[in-house]
């Protein structure tokens, strides 16, 4: 299925018609993107004209990546705008807004460019980029060096579910569970969350990081670690409470659409959410945090699938 593949090149044309100047259209990829990547079917099986957002002009355009395997109007974007928008996109923390910022302010243009500036201390005096998030873009070009990649489900799944059934035995894990894109069965899996409850945090990270083919340790801290496989799959780890559990498995199952529409209807009911729970609007009283079920019915809401969290 090419379904992802072609809603990057969406994306991407999204992006590069916003750093252009231009109006609407970069809204109309974005939202047929969308409605490509929410595709169960596969898109070259499809009427393209059906699909959420997708209108005459884009289905075209589509038609012809599917036909030939080339789209002429995206190269010819590229051609004219130097941004190297596929290059950016895959370093984690920069969207649209923030490509479209550095190229403006500091005429960043792809990778390279951006690792000059930051190592030159320029992005802090930019709105939007703190010191953490600066930080996070250094260690997601190093990533981008290692050559992180997206995987098939199909090919993720033994190695994550070995992963689970290993770290399972030890006596400090009380409970495990992978989130993230996996847990919502994505087409392809950028990275594995695991989430484990455990009163003896330092035990579980020790085990965590000392695993077999293990090619780098990018993170250790007491509650959170992150490292790279030999395959260059990056696995993150996050350890919690019991009483967090259903909060953090909401949390960190996603998407991050499903969990932004979960957090305004709890403002709409006086309440607060995060991975930590669901709380009164001054933090003062917990309402839900144990089981993901409870916070949905608190929220006046069905329990939804993790598939279904779009």
């Amino acid at each position: 299925m090419k379904n992802i593949e072609i809603a990057k090149i969406l994306y991407n044309i999204a992006d590069l018609l916003e750093l252009q100047n231009i109006q609407f259209k970069p809204r109309a990829y974005r939202n047929a993107a969308r409605g490509i990547e929410n595709l169960a079917e596969d898109i070259a099986k499809t009427n393209l004209e059906e699909i959420p957002g997708v209108g005459k002009h884009i289905a075209a355009k589509i038609q012809e990546y599917l036909e030939t395997g080339k789209l002429k109007y995206y190269n010819k974007l590229k051609k004219q705008v130097k941004v190297d928008v596929e290059q950016l996109n895959l370093i984690p923390g920069l969207g649209p807004k923030k490509i479209k910022l550095l190229y403006k302010k500091l005429k960043i243009k792809n990778i390279k460019d951006l690792e000059k500036a930051i190592k030159k201390n320029k992005l802090q005096s930019l709105p939007g980029f703190k010191e953490k998030t600066v930080n996070n873009l250094l260690e997601g070009i190093e990533l981008f060096k290692l050559n992180v990649k997206r995987f098939p489900y199909q090919e993720i799944s033994p190695i994550a579910e070995k992963i689970k059934k290993e770290l399972s035995k030890h006596k400090a894990v009380k409970k495990i569970i992978i989130a993230g894109s996996y847990r919502r069965k994505k087409a392809t899996i950028g990275d594995l969350d695991f989430l484990i409850v455990s009163s003896k945090p330092k035990e579980v990270m020790k085990a965590f990081i000392s695993q077999d083919k293990v090619k780098k340790v990018l993170a250790q801290g007491v509650t959170k670690s992150s490292i790279l496989l030999n395959n260059n799959l990056q696995i993150d780890l996050r350890v919690v409470k019991a009483i967090e559990y259903g909060a953090a498995l909401l949390y960190f199952t996603g998407s991050k659409r499903h969990n932004i529409k979960l957090r305004k209807i709890a403002l709409r009911l006086g309440y607060t959410l995060n991975e930590y729970g669901l709380y009164t609007l001054n933090k003062d009283k917990l309402i839900a945090s144990k089981t993901e079920k409870e916070i949905y019915k608190k929220l006046g809401l069905k329990y939804v699938q993790p598939e279904e969290r779009r």
